[in-house]
């Protein structure tokens, strides 16, 4: 049976209380770590019968009522417990913080009984070993389980198990106050079953400090201001600048760009005019993006568009999109050609040194201090490529509110519950998540103002690391490094990434395509999409409209229109589900 745990079950909402009280008294760091149903979790209580509920529902559907404040309940009698954890990559010195964590739980009824134990493995090997370990029902309890390593055919599978019970419940107070109810929206699945309807649950608990990083252009501040360029707010005056940089700087290139994501294109923008592209939809592969058109309301699809549709398509689709505008905005962006690398797309990888540099927000510190390690004169800004970001809107940014990095329960784990109690201590609070994520304050860090932190000077054989991507990170308790706090325009930029009412969520949010119907058809049209090099501009804007039109051909007589069918009939299917509850 599954959660040999708690020999009782009394009062477990005030045994959550009582966890976090009694341990000791209580971020992400934003330069180095960054960057996704009705199977009940079963409990046996002390008469050794299957209840055929998890902990968390007994709390909440017991019949009985919480005691009032000051009143005294027996605490669950809880045998000791291993809970055993994989994570993505190498943790350093985590003896010390365990040794820390049992004694800020020594006193604590339920916590000082749940013992973690941790293993890693390589990221390179990840994939591969938790495949294996699911093939094996291998002796985890809690893992983690990137996008990219197959996280939505792992839950379609039942691999996983539902979490949704322990997600607003009162009896895990750590969890409900670190993920927020849109948070939790964003971490549900809907799993779609042979008859066509769709299952809801919570199969994994999302890893992130924001919903979406802000992508931009790393850019040589120094150069600006030595051939007295406008200040860069715009497009206009990053291409002026890129333009100067190249005709002025002998060796130095405008652009180093090695995918042209979201530049010059309505990825963000359309949202706000019920047109969505998104990774869930992405389909045929990163060179032919899918665009999904909603009704005003979002709860009819219109339309789905690609590259070189017919004005019959495009005519479907919402007001302002009714031409192809994917097509267009692929030519548009081969304005930058000049200015990129020439030798991108070859087998030659040495590229020369780029007036702006593509990065993510939260890859530019580390990006700047490698740069700073070889020209320490140099100086740096960081552009936002989307308008609307770029000038802070709220609301800007429309996705899914969930990384691609997820921490999962295997289905077969009989300690869901310690599992849950343990993450929800961790989430509990500020000092809790500290411990996990940065290590011992006072020997591997401490703290910068009330939202800062510095890494304190130990030996490297010392101090603790954890891959936070992989384990600790949570929109809730965010600290951001001395080189963020100490910039103040990035750190206002890193405030407002963090900040919950950037975002709002993607209607589109917990769709998994299912691919069964359509199979060969992705396949063929798929091969044909990856014969294109559109991500790195390798064509002029004529080029690029013929082998859009000659791709759209070949995909046609291959299922590109089966392919489109389907996935209309299926987001339709999930839109219906979704606004059925």
């Amino acid at each position: 049976m599954k959660n040999q745990f708690l020999k009782k079950t009394m009062a477990l909402a005030l045994a959550g209380a009582m966890t976090l009280s009694m341990a000791a008294c209580g971020k992400d760091d934003a330069g180095n770590d960054s960057q996704a149903d009705t199977q009940q979790s079963e409990q046996q209580e002390s008469s050794a019968e299957d209840s055929g509920e998890s902990s968390a529902e007994n709390a909440e559907d017991s019949g009985e009522e919480a005691p009032e404040e000051g009143g005294q309940e027996e605490a669950p009698q809880i045998e000791d417990t291993t809970i055993k954890i994989r994570v993505m990559n190498e943790f350093r010195n985590l003896d010390k913080v365990l040794a820390k964590y049992e004694e800020m739980t020594a006193d604590a009824p339920v916590m000082s009984k749940i013992h973690p134990e941790f293993a890693w493995v390589a990221g390179g090997d990840y994939k591969d070993k938790l495949t294996t370990a699911m093939i094996g029902q291998e002796d985890f309890d809690l893992m983690f389980c990137g996008g990219w390593h197959g996280l939505s055919t792992f839950i379609q599978d039942g691999n996983f198990a539902d979490l949704s019970s322990y997600f607003g419940n009162d009896a895990f107070p750590g969890l409900k106050n670190a993920f927020s109810e849109d948070f939790v929206q964003a971490m549900t699945s809907y799993i779609r079953q042979e008859d066509g309807s769709y299952q809801k649950g919570i199969y994994g608990i999302n890893l992130a400090t924001f919903y979406e990083d802000s992508r931009g252009f790393m850019y040589r501040e120094d150069l600006r201001k030595k051939y007295d360029c406008a200040p860069i707010t715009d497009e206009a005056s990053l291409l002026e600048f890129v333009k100067t940089v190249q005709e002025n700087e002998e060796g130095m290139i405008g652009v180093s760009l090695w995918n042209f994501f979201r530049l010059d294109s309505p990825w963000y923008s359309a949202k706000h005019d019920h047109v969505y592209t998104q990774d869930n939809v992405n389909v045929l592969g990163d060179q032919t993006w899918i665009w999904v058109g909603l009704s005003e309301d979002e709860k009819t699809v219109l339309n789905a568009v690609v590259p070189g549709d017919s004005p019959e398509e495009f005519a479907k689709m919402p007001a302002g999109y009714q031409d192809d505008f994917i097509t267009a905005y692929i030519q548009d962006r081969t304005k930058w050609n000049p200015y990129l690398n020439p030798n991108r797309g070859g087998t030659d990888t040495v590229e020369k040194p780029a007036a702006i540099a593509y990065s993510a927000l939260s890859e530019y510190e580390s990006k700047v201090k490698t740069a700073l390690e070889t020209n320490p004169d140099e100086e740096y800004g960081f552009y936002v490529i989307e308008d609307a970001q770029r000038n802070m809107e709220p609301g800007a940014v429309v996705c899914d509110m969930a990384t691609n990095n997820w921490l999962v329960v295997p289905e077969w784990s009989e300690k869901t519950d310690a599992v849950m109690y343990f993450l929800d201590w961790m989430f509990g609070s500020q000092e809790a998540h500290d411990l996990f994520e940065l290590g011992i304050e006072g020997e591997d860090w401490e703290a910068v103002g009330e939202d800062g932190y510095k890494k304190l000077d130990i030996d490297e054989n010392l101090a603790y690391s954890m891959p936070t991507y992989s384990f600790t990170q949570n929109p809730t308790y965010i600290r951001v490094s001395e080189f963020v706090s100490e910039n103040e325009e990035i750190k206002s930029r890193f405030d407002y990434m963090y900040d919950p009412s950037t975002y709002k969520l993607s209607p589109l949010a917990g769709f998994v395509f299912d691919t069964t119907n359509v199979e060969t058809q992705i396949a063929n049209v798929s091969a044909l999409s990856n014969e294109l090099q559109l991500t790195i501009s390798m064509y002029d804007a004529d080029e690029a409209a013929e082998k859009i039109q000659q791709w759209h051909e070949d995909a046609t007589a291959v299922g590109l229109e089966e392919i489109r069918a389907e996935l209309i009939s299926q987001i339709q299917a999930f839109l219906d589900a979704k606004n059925a509850n």
